[in-house]
C-alpha cells in the first residue's frame, strides 16, 4: 500500500465505515454528504440542531432534578448544573473566556485639556491674555522654516 492509499484510509476512515455498513461505496457516501441539510440550507439546519440539543438537556435536566433536589443526590446535582451551563452556552447567555481587549491611549504631557483649553479662549475674548500666552497645542505651531 502506498502512502497516499494510506492517507486515504485514515483520512476517509468514517465514510469508509459507512459504505461498508451501507454496502456502498466511499463516492456515493461524499454524494450524500454533499446533500446534507448542512449544505442545502444551513441556517435551518442549525437552528433545528440547536433545538434538539434544548429538548435532550430538557429530558436530562427532568431525568436529573428530582434525584438531584428531592434525594440530595450529589452526583445528579452536578450532572444538572453541567445541563444547566452547557444550555446557558448553547443559547449565548455566557461570555467568551480571554477575549478582552484594552485599549488604552496616551495623550502628550504638554497638551492642554479641553477645561484649559476653553478657560484660555474665555481669556482670550475677555481680553484678559494674550494670544502668547495661551497654551500651544501640536495644532497651533506654526510649520518650522529651518
Amino acid at each position: 500500500m502506498d502512502q497516499q492509499q494510506h492517507r486515504d484510509l485514515i483520512v476517509h476512515k468514517p465514510e469508509r465505515r459507512i459504505a461498508d455498513d451501507h454496502g456502498c461505496t466511499v463516492e456515493e457516501v461524499h454524494e450524500v454528504l454533499d446533500r446534507h441539510p448542512i449544505e442545502v440550507d444551513r441556517d435551518k439546519y442549525l437552528k433545528r440542531a440547536l433545538a434538539m440539543q434544548l429538548l435532550q438537556l430538557d429530558e436530562l435536566e427532568v431525568t436529573f432534578r428530582d434525584k438531584a433536589i428531592v434525594d440530595r443526590d450529589v452526583a445528579a446535582g452536578v450532572l444538572l448544573v453541567k445541563v444547566a451551563e452547557r444550555r446557558a452556552t448553547l443559547l449565548g447567555l455566557n461570555a467568551p473566556i480571554g477575549h478582552a481587549v484594552a485599549v488604552v491611549q496616551h495623550e502628550p504631557e504638554n497638551k492642554p485639556t479641553s477645561t484649559e483649553r476653553l478657560r484660555a479662549a474665555i481669556e482670550r475674548i475677555r481680553g484678559e491674555r494674550h494670544q502668547d500666552d495661551l497654551p500651544t497645542t501640536d495644532q497651533d505651531d506654526p510649520p518650522s522654516t529651518h
